[in-house]
């Protein structure tokens, strides 16, 4: 018995279901594509019917044991009678010796031997058939059990089914679609035996695909906030990202890309409520609002976008919990497993604290800077982070401690896993708060920004009175207290004045950044980590306060690739493996003294750095390179003629991501003048590049920001005219299922 066979047989009737109109030569060109989508997702599909599986060989290797023993009890039987006729026989001949030997009047002692050996041969012959008619009768036993087995595994091989289903809370919201679920109408689980349909636990495996390539991912933003999702992270196939839907404020949200799937993780702030005098009527009323908790802010002219980085099992982000009584607050470090409850504030660095009393000035908006260290071995998922710790406290000896000011901070996302482990800049000023000189704080500490991990070792840039910003490096295994595992890798620009350390990239066993020493200007360097082989890589703009100002440093294999002006060339594509001599111009795109302007994001994909650059002609254009003059070339001229289909370079929060290097493809936002900017991708070759989704038809464009991609998708916002929403793409392998 072929159960697949039948099963596959049963699939392909089922596509009668596709309700195909037009003629039948279009009807039958349907149903075959159909078919042949349903034998690729059935094949695709194996691990899934392992129950199936299971059965048939179980069916078949009944029926196989069945004919064995039937044939075993034929064999048996034969022998048996074969037996039977030989004790006959033998019994015969006995009888025959007896009356020999009863008529015998002379020596009978011969006869008598034969009687002897006749009886002991009918004796073994009786026993033998004793046993094998002990062992025919287990051998019916087994029959009758077979055949109730088979009879059993018919029965539930019978009720393999399907049913055709409409799921919208599968799908994204306008992408709902019929779904073909098959199993066994035998009641398991939550499901009913015998109603027709195949429903919950019943089900074995599921065929078909939401329809389309693309489409819009549920969420409930009305359009007076309709500015979308941002700051989108993945972990473990979830989307994480921060949304307002017009009732809760700015929160956290959470998306599979499903209706169901999509949704609120949790309130931070939830509603607050005062009771306020009506100027009419003179009674008190309660007001209520639902302020956001996780927002971009600004304050004293500092700028803090929200943050959130997603480690494999925890996501941290930045959120302000309360005012505490209409006082001033900043953001603290939250944790959150993807759940409502286990959504909470790892540590509060600033309990209360007045920000405008001591008469001191600061500019401080909250933690920021988050650098994520993934778990790995017996550590959990981790994260460094800039943040002032706005708290005093009274020591043993009488003397007290004021706020650290800001600086790097450790956390495991617990409250004792959360400490301050670079103490830069030491707390060595008193205030006054009331009729009381305090001792000793700091307001405003060493700041660390520019985090990069590499390996075991955290790299920061850090800003002290002696030093000026400068670059330093925190060793994630130091276990010797606050302030022993960080280390001044070099004052690049001796004395108090920074060494505007940038563009910190890891590369050729080290770290690449650019700085100014103040003899040679703005330009890339190259360390391991100390004094000594920190320096210049080369000085690519001669002359005293010449600067070729590396930027878009991007690593390319064991070298890196970036822009920079040598003042001859203008700004043109570089390369460097962090030796003077291996760092040269790859091509002069713009020839002359013309700057190309290469522009990021450069993002690498299969052994190339695909950049935004205008060669003169063909304005800003995508074009890629292999680090060689011969492999830097344009991708194509997507906006025909001088104008521009790029418009990259910002680094702005509200943008994100608007290029991305997922499967065999770059995705990225361009405009074509006829489409507006929308979402385009490319294989890198010219007949490879095509617009693939426009989100807003027309001129206007769609905008598609925030890219980043989750299993066989990638997610991106983009504004439909209307609002601004999550939007997916992917190369949908099918079946869609029709009715």
């Amino acid at each position: 018995m072929k159960i697949r066979t039948a099963f596959m047989v049963m699939i392909f009737c089922s596509s009668a279901l596709s309700g195909c109109t037009g003629n039948d030569s279009e009807k039958d060109d349907r149903i075959e594509a159909l078919e042949i989508e349903l034998s690729e997702s059935i094949s695709d599909h194996d691990s899934s019917l392992g129950q199936i599986s299971t059965l048939e060989a179980a069916l078949a290797e009944s029926v196989t044991s069945l004919e064995v023993l039937e044939n075993t009890v034929s064999n048996l039987t034969t022998t048996i009678s074969g037996y039977e006729e030989d004790i006959s026989y033998l019994i015969d001949q006995r009888d025959v010796l007896l009356h020999q030997l009863n008529v015998s009047e002379g020596n009978n002692s011969i006869i008598s031997e034969q009687i002897f050996a006749l009886e002991s041969e009918i004796g073994d012959l009786e026993d033998q058939l004793l046993g094998l008619n002990s062992e025919l009768t287990q051998k019916e036993s087994q029959i009758t059990n077979l055949e109730n087995t088979i009879s059993a595994l018919g029965y539930t091989m019978s009720q393999l089914t399907h049913t055709i289903s409409y799921k919208t809370e599968s799908c994204p919201l306008g992408n709902p679609g019929y779904f073909m679920d098959i199993g066994f109408d035998d009641g398991q689980g939550l499901g009913i035996n015998d109603d027709g349909k195949v429903t919950f636990e019943e089900v074995q495996t599921t065929v078909g695909e939401c329809p389309g390539d693309f489409g819009m991912v549920y969420n409930q933003t009305t359009r007076e906030h309709n500015w979308a999702q941002q700051r989108v992270v993945e972990m473990g196939g979830v989307l994480y990202f921060i949304a307002d839907d017009g009732d809760s404020g700015w929160e956290l949200w959470r998306s599979d890309g499903t209706v169901s799937g999509s949704y609120i993780v949790k309130d931070i702030r939830g509603e607050e409520c005062e009771t306020i005098q009506n100027a009419t009527t003179g009674e008190d009323e309660e007001s209520c609002t639902n302020p956001s908790s996780v927002w971009d802010r600004t304050h004293d002219g500092v700028f803090m976008p929200a943050e959130i980085v997603a480690g494999n099992e925890k996501i941290f982000f930045t959120a302000y919990n309360q005012w505490r009584d209409n006082t001033w607050s900043a953001a603290d470090l939250w944790v959150s497993d993807g759940t409502e409850e286990g959504t909470q504030l790892v540590k509060d660095l600033w309990p209360g604290w007045d920000y405008f009393c001591c008469g001191q000035e600061f500019d401080y908006v909250g933690i920021s800077n988050l650098l994520i260290i993934p778990s790995s071995g017996n550590n959990p998922d981790r994260v460094l982070f800039s943040g002032l710790q706005a708290t005093y406290t009274n020591n043993e000896d009488g003397s007290g401690t004021g706020p650290t000011g800001e600086e790097l901070w450790l956390s495991d996302g617990t409250e004792a896993g959360t400490q301050l482990v670079a103490n830069i800049k030491p707390e060595t000023h008193s205030w006054t708060y009331g009729d009381t000189t305090y001792c000793c704080g700091d307001w405003n500490g060493s700041m660390p920004r520019d985090l990069v991990l590499i390996g075991e070792q955290a790299w920061f840039t850090a800003e002290t009175d002696d030093y000026g910003r400068e670059l330093y490096r925190y060793s994630l295994g130091n276990s010797f207290g606050v302030g022993s595992g960080h280390y001044l890798v070099k004052d690049i620009m001796p004395g108090s004045t920074t060494s505007n350390p940038s563009e910190l990239t890891k590369g050729s066993g080290g770290l690449f950044l650019s700085a100014d020493d103040g003899v040679h200007g703005q330009e890339l360097y190259f360390t391991l980590g100390d004094i000594f082989t920190t320096n210049i890589v080369k000085d690519i703009w001669p002359g005293e306060n010449n600067s070729s100002s590396p930027m878009w440093v991007t690593k390319l294999g064991t070298k890196v690739i970036f822009s920079a002006d040598d003042g001859t060339n203008g700004r043109e594509l570089w390369i460097s493996d962090s030796t003077n001599s291996g760092t040269f111009m790859i091509k002069d795109i713009n020839p002359g003294n013309n700057s190309s302007n290469p522009t990021g994001p450069m993002k690498e994909m299969d052994g190339f750095i695909y950049f935004s650059a205008n060669d003169g002609v063909h304005g800003y254009e995508l074009w890629r390179t292999d680090g060689t003059e011969a492999g830097t070339t344009m991708v194509k001229d997507v906006r025909q003629g001088e104008n521009s289909s790029l418009d990259w370079g910002s680094t702005a929060h509200w943008h994100g991501e608007y290029a991305l290097a997922h499967g065999d493809h770059l995705y990225f936002s361009a405009n074509d003048g006829e489409n507006g900017e929308e979402l385009w991708r490319t294989d890198g070759t010219e007949a490879g590049t095509s617009l693939i989704v426009d989100a807003n038809p027309g001129e206007t464009g769609s905008w598609p920001w925030w890219f980043i991609a989750s299993g066989d998708k990638i997610y991106f916002t983009s504004w439909d005219g209307d609002q601004r929403q999550l939007w997916h793409y992917w190369d949908n392998p099918g079946p869609v299922i029709s009715v």
